[in-house]
């Protein structure tokens, strides 16, 4: 193998590795909370075809062009990686953000559980707003999706995709179930007092 196939293979190798983290990038673009977010995307997509184009180049080159083309595909690759760092940075604030968003939502309903529990224990269990079902299926939900949350700390990319669709799902029913138990709750206190 010559100098020349090694450095092209070794460039074809680098260039999947940053193709797998720009995929890992994108799997988590639906977080973009702005066009500037969304531009670190695109633009990690624009570097990273300059990389291939010059990668299609070097293969192409004969001995004249070939000092130059692997300068140009030097530069585009150093570009590529800096803006993929920089790309991973900025995912990796708005992941975070997300998540403690999620924490405070989590324990917000978490407290009102609390507040709910203090009811129940109150009053006599017919008379309460909710009923034990009710608690436990309440208490289940906040479990699991305190479990969710942790769990989507740790995936990357498409597993944590899955995991946030998986934790707003989870999410979306333990709210509706919360309303619903409220408006039921008002509406059997309405009922039981006079007009």
């Amino acid at each position: 193998m010559t100098e020349r196939d090694a450095y092209i293979q070794k460039m074809e190798a680098e260039q999947r590795e940053a193709t797998a983290r720009f995929r890992e990038i994108e799997a988590q673009a639906e977080l973009a909370d702005s066009e500037d977010s969304l531009d670190v995307l695109t633009g990690a997509r624009a570097f990273n075809d300059d990389v291939n184009r010059e990668l299609q180049a070097l293969r192409r080159a004969d001995e004249r062009d070939w000092d130059r083309l692997k300068d140009g595909a030097d530069k585009a690759r150093s570009r590529l990686r800096e803006h993929l760092d920089h790309a991973g940075n900025r995912w990796g604030e708005l992941r975070e953000g997300y998540q403690r968003q999620r924490e405070a939502e989590l324990k917000e309903l978490g407290a009102q559980m609390d507040g709910w529990i203090a009811a129940h224990k109150r009053s006599r269990a017919e008379d309460s707003l909710l009923t034990r079902e009710e608690l436990d299926f309440i208490t289940r939900g906040l479990k699991t999706s305190g479990e969710m949350l942790k769990n989507l700390s740790h995936a990357r990319g498409h597993a944590w995709k899955t995991a946030r669709d998986q934790y707003e799902a989870n999410w979306r029913e333990l709210q509706e179930r919360s309303r619903i138990i409220r408006s039921d709750g008002a509406q059997e206190e309405a009922g039981a007092s006079p007009p």
